[in-house]
């Protein structure tokens, strides 16, 4: 602990001096104190120059500095992998009993000189568990959540328990490089050897395939250690065997094989096809002998066009996010097609920049064929341009351009958003827009709002809004291209994306229906998905409503029915169904309303994919590459002790001792004030106790 000044501290040598010289001076000339006694006369010159003395050097601006020191211990990780595979090994009845003996011993031995925290993981993180039972590895995710958990903290070691077996996200190796300092232990789990086995390890198909035409499904079939043998494949369709294709296997002690099924699309609605393949004596396991897909076939398709004055890479990205969807027919035109575009087969227009090569024409025949447009405003639409729009915003574009970012908006409720598209947004690169403030009109939904840097802004980013029966969404800014790059950097994938333009294309594609009942159901989900209906009401003034009451029907397969009513909540309803099991199911919604009865039906598929299942074999390769990159070793489950006597004769895992300092200004310090004070009455109350002022 010292003082610290922007002024030399041998200042407070004169300042002493000159405040005894300021206080002698001044009761010199005191009259009434020649009388007193010497020991007063004493007592106020002190009083006087102490306090004068303190004022100045508070003046000074000294600062207090404190220096403190602290002691962050060694930080041991391990990752504990809670995925259903871990339960396909000989070993898997004690693995449960090895890790706890594990963390233990762990704790005994380090537990004094460490940190020790356990994460455990499947296709998520997730709290303590026990048992082996998530239908997905993520090995990706917990190296991903340690680089951003522990940066700039003491991380010695991870300890990695698991198979090496993942299925979702990308390899581990590429996030452990975030952790560059860090060991990466493993743990190994189960047998590398192959085992006599026969798995349907893929299957390719389109899922949405249009009435009359032919499609194709391709199945991977993985053989171990079978030798050569004649298998048969059988093809289901809505439980009716319809096809099946003998095949040679190879005479490999590891093989693959690929067949295809020519089929023709001929009848609409969701169809289940189930593969299955011949049954062998001595299998490891038959659970991946079948898989089951399921097909929408449908009878049209949705017309989309693209337009923008000049090629830009906002319309290539929204192309190639549509193109994977069979439903829409994408059309890109430019303005010099202008004359030939066919507006009347259109469903929708995407039109980007409009305020270059602004065309009333075209905006009115849209507008007259009631057309659904959206609109994305970039750096050439200018505020009249804007004002004819009819986007449903209060606009005051300026000539310079800035840059925002997305935030969503927890209170949009026109259709639920992809999840792991809203965790996206907020870290997407921004937008480049005109400079100017924006409101949204009554009546507009807002899915993004504005964000600068940190500043949270009250302005609409993205938005909907529906206007005399035609609907308007509009994207205040350009740079969609850098949002598909990004999502696919962090995602391995376009899907997120994707997903993201699928679903404003959708809500801005269904048909005007005018008052009545309106239902949101899913196509398809998985079985680990959480089941959602969304439904509204609309009275003649088309104002929502939640007066009258909804009924659901839920029909599994024609074999199961559920039935009840909708929550509301706020302006509509919404039915929670929860996890359902794979199959196909039948929806049905119905209310009455002023005496006349509003029905909506629809389906949906629940697929049951346990990629689990596909490995009957541990992979340590990827453990061992962990453990390569980072100058670390893997060891066997019930060698734990060995790891553990690694970790504790390691002199790199040490505790890091850390010096900080605080800088108070004395000013601050109510002491010295009170202290102050105190002179100064004391010094007063004397003068006047002693008869003067």
């Amino acid at each position: 602990m010292h003082l610290l000044s922007s002024y030399s501290l041998w200042w407070i040598i004169p300042i002493f001096l000159v405040s005894g010289l300021i206080s002698y001076l001044f009761y010199q000339k005191e009259a009434w104190l020649s009388t007193k006694s010497k020991q007063l006369r004493i007592i106020l010159f002190s009083l006087r120059t102490l306090s004068l003395a303190l004022i100045a050097c508070l003046l000074l601006g000294l600062l207090f500095e404190q220096t403190q020191f602290d002691t962050e211990k060694p930080i041991v990780l391990t990752l504990i992998d809670r995925s259903s595979s871990m339960n396909n090994y000989k070993e898997s009845p004690l693995i449960a009993k090895r890790i706890a003996a594990y963390q233990t011993k762990l704790q005994e031995k380090l537990g004094g000189r460490f940190e020790l925290q356990t994460w455990d993981f499947g296709k998520n993180l997730q709290p303590p568990k026990q048992g082996f039972t998530d239908r997905q590895t993520n090995m990706e995710l917990p190296f991903e959540q340690a680089a951003n958990q522990f940066i700039n903290r003491n991380l010695g070691a991870v300890v990695l328990i698991s198979d090496g077996n993942y299925n979702v996200g990308g390899h581990p190796m590429y996030s452990a490089e975030n952790l560059p300092l860090t060991a990466v232990y493993s743990l190994a789990v189960g047998d590398t050897a192959l085992k006599k086995d026969l798995i349907v390890a893929n299957t390719a198909y389109n899922d949405l395939v249009f009435l009359n035409n032919n499609f194709t499904i391709e199945i991977d079939l993985e053989a171990q250690r079978l030798g050569s043998k004649t298998i048969r494949t059988d093809l289901y369709e809505d439980g009716k065997k319809i096809a099946s294709q003998s095949s040679e296997l190879p005479s490999q002690r590891s093989s693959q094989l690929t067949l295809q099924f020519e089929l023709k699309a001929k009848k609409p609605g969701i169809h289940e096809y189930k593969i299955v393949v011949e049954k062998i004596a001595g299998e490891f396991t038959y659970q991946n002998n079948t898989r089951t897909v399921y097909i929408e076939v449908i009878d049209s398709r949705s017309k989309i066009l693209l337009y923008s004055h000049a090629p830009h890479p906002d319309i290539a990205a929204l192309q190639q996010a549509l193109a994977g969807n069979e439903n829409y027919e994408v059309l890109v035109k430019y303005s010099n097609d202008l004359r030939s575009i066919p507006v009347h087969t259109l469903d929708l227009v995407i039109w980007h920049d409009p305020g270059k090569g602004f065309s009333s024409e075209f905006l009115e025949s849209l507008q007259t064929k009631k057309i659904p447009i959206w609109t994305i405003l970039g750096t050439q639409t200018d505020q009249q341009i804007a004002s004819k729009l009819q986007l449903g915003l209060q606009l005051d574009l300026r000539q310079q351009l800035e840059e925002i970012q997305a935030s969503p908006n927890p209170g949009f409720a026109l259709y639920q958003p992809d999840q792991e598209w809203l965790s996206l947004a907020p870290n997407l690169p921004p937008l480049t827009k005109r400079f100017g403030e924006a409101r949204a009109s009554a009546g507009t939904q807002v899915l993004l709002t504005q964000r600068v840097g940190n500043l949270q802004k009250n302005s609409p980013l993205l938005t909907f809004n529906e206007r005399n029966q035609q609907r308007h969404a509009c994207l205040l800014g350009e740079g969609l291209w850098r949002w598909r790059m990004v999502s696919f950097l962090k995602k391995q994938d376009h899907r997120a994306f994707d997903a993201f333009v699928g679903e404003i294309c959708a809500y801005l594609l269904v048909k005007k229906e005018g008052s009545g009942l309106r239902v949101q159901a899913p196509k398809k989900l998985t079985s680990s998905d959480n089941c959602i209906l969304n439904a509204s009401f609309y009275n003649e003034a088309m104002q929502a409503i939640t007066s009258p009451k909804i009924s659901w029907e839920l029909d599994f397969e024609h074999k199961k029915l559920r039935k009840g009513n909708f929550s509301t909540k706020g302006e509509f309803y919404q039915q929670q169904l929860g996890k359902l099991k794979a199959g196909r199911y039948y929806w049905k919604a119905s209310t009455t309303h002023n005496q006349k009865k509003y029905v909506k039906t629809g389906a949906f598929i629940v697929e049951d994919i346990d990629l689990e299942q596909l490995e009957s074999a541990a992979r340590h390769s990827t453990l061992l590459q962990l453990a390569d990159q980072t100058d670390a070793k893997v060891f066997a489950l019930q060698d734990y002790n060995r790891l553990i006597d690694r970790l504790e004769k390691n002199d790199d895992l040490v505790a890091i001792r850390t010096e900080s300092h605080q800088f108070d200004p004395l000013l601050d310090f109510l002491l010295l004030l009170l202290l102050l004070s105190a002179l100064l009455v004391a010094e007063w109350f004397l003068r006047r106790y002693n008869g003067s002022y």
